[in-house]
């Protein structure tokens, strides 16, 4: 038997992603769940981001609301969230975000998004025309950068908002931007991010689309068959 431990730099449980991820794995696969957000007030959720130039991440809350953190602010409270997992029996750690948690340490494996994503993505864009979609479009300056200058990659960058209503809107208006660019590979980086967003990208520029959440739901399914 595995259990599974899901950090996430929001609240726990994400009842809108983990069911997805476990969809599909063996039956005796059991679940954990921990949030960096986890017992905090609103007060002390706004003092976990700041306007520096660093990375920010953008999480959706237990009332539906979302928050944006400070990457910087938060790594300290997601070691402590990886810490708790493992100590409540956790034999695989799986931390739901995107950035790189490559200075979380843990006795037991980590799937760390930040640095498998990157990797995968350049594997499969290679000399192709890459579209890349953010969940938030102060992400955009940054991930261009990435995606140029220290992947390589023929990359444009937009963002599309996943933690509310207009969700598929957003994702829609995000295709047609891109549309003129030609791209001819989309890469959806946020595992807030979910079929239906993907779906609409798909019917408005007709080229293949990588979703982060089903990424990182076959990744797992690799790790626990």
């Amino acid at each position: 038997m595995t259990t599974i431990g899901f950090a996430t730099i929001g609240q726990s449980p994400r009842t809108d992603l983990v069911p997805y991820l476990l969809a599909g794995l063996p039956a005796d696969v059991t679940a954990l769940e921990a949030g960096v957000l986890d017992g905090l007030t609103p007060e002390e959720m706004v003092a976990l981001d700041d306007d520096g130039p660093g990375v920010h991440m953008v999480t959706l809350l237990n009332d539906g609301s979302s928050v944006r953190l400070a990457f910087d602010r938060t790594l300290p409270r997601m070691q402590r969230v990886v810490d708790d997992l493992v100590a409540r029996g956790a034999d695989l750690v799986v931390i739901l975000c995107g950035a790189d948690w490559s200075a979380v340490r843990a006795p037991v494996p980590v799937v760390n998004p930040g640095q498998l994503f990157p990797k995968v993505i350049q594997g499969l864009a290679g000399r192709s025309k890459l579209a890349v979609v953010r969940p938030s479009a102060g992400q955009v300056p940054a991930t261009e950068r990435e995606y140029r200058e220290r992947l390589g990659l023929n990359a444009v960058v937009t963002a599309a908002f996943p933690y509310d209503d207009a969700a598929v809107a957003n994702a829609t208006a995000a295709a047609a931007q891109l549309r003129g660019h030609m791209p001819e590979l989309v890469w959806m980086t946020c595992v807030g991010m979910g079929e239906e967003m993907r779906a609409a990208v798909r019917r408005e520029l007709g080229v293949p689309v990588v979703l982060a959440r089903s990424l990182l739901a076959r990744l797992i399914a690799e790790l626990v068959a």
